[in-house]
């Protein structure tokens, strides 16, 4: 069994984005006008265009900022979107759990990629991901970390989590709010289960990510990802192409 799980590699690939613009805003208009951006200025105008050219330029804003209530959310500047929407980025990216070598039963199997979501959402959103574990050719699974725990070299494990790590590797990030993380212009975190530094968990269908208090901002996510196997882990190579989906909640 041991020549056999020579052979052994364990592989999550990165590969597939859904998800995308799922809200929508109301713009002030009648029968026969409409505003799809409202202003009160003195002198900027939205759209300036000539044969050649097109710009936006502005003398003074009489109101900049957010402004919101128990119910409603609003921001005033000159340039502001007028629809809300959705954005994750992902990078086509291979994950090899192995760093090019089998993996050997005991030795923590280990690996990285990097997301981004960008939203402008009156309310929240949250990253889930669906897909089951790495799977081999003849259908056999690695066995998920079902709740957040530290890696046990005695069983066989697959999780995840979205923070800085040191144990049983260093890998890993908290996730970083763009351009200045101190809770002003993006709020986005790593969801329960996968908050924790070394602890890992996974299961098909989990939140991974969300936002808190507000939806808007750009929040860059680590996903840092630990295997193990066993002597009994059937031999094979592994995959895992891993589906992440946004949503906007409200």
């Amino acid at each position: 069994m041991k020549e056999k799980l020579r052979h052994f590699l364990g592989l999550v690939v990165v590969t597939l984005l859904l998800g995308g613009g799922v809200a929508s805003a109301q713009i002030p208009s009648s029968t026969n006008y409409s505003v799809p951006e409202s202003g009160f200025s003195t002198g900027s105008e939205i759209d300036a265009n000539s044969a050649s050219y097109n710009a936006r330029t502005s003398i003074g804003d009489l109101g900049v900022g957010l402004s919101e209530s128990g119910s409603y959310l609003g921001f005033a500047g000159f340039i502001t979107p007028d629809e809300e929407y959705v954005e994750l980025n992902i990078p086509v990216t291979t994950v090899d759990l192995g760093g090019g070598s089998p993996l050997d039963p005991g030795v923590p199997g280990s690996g990285t990629a990097v997301i981004t979501a960008r939203t402008y959402l009156n309310n929240q959103y949250i990253i889930v991901s669906p897909r089951d574990p790495p799977t081999n050719e003849s259908g056999d699974s690695f066995d998920p970390i079902t709740t957040a725990a530290i890696y046990n070299s005695s069983v066989e494990q697959f999780g995840m989590n979205l923070v800085a790590n040191t144990s049983p590797v260093v890998q890993g990030a908290d996730p970083s709010r763009q351009p200045v993380d101190d809770g002003t212009f993006a709020f986005g975190e790593a969801a329960p289960g996968y908050n924790t530094a070394d602890n890992y968990q996974y299961n098909a269908g989990d939140i991974i990510a969300r936002s808190v208090t507000r939806g808007y901002g750009e929040t860059v996510y680590t996903i840092s990802y630990i295997a193990n196997i066993i002597s009994t882990t059937p031999a094979g190579q592994y995959v895992m192409e891993q589906d992440l989906v946004i949503t906007a909640t409200f």
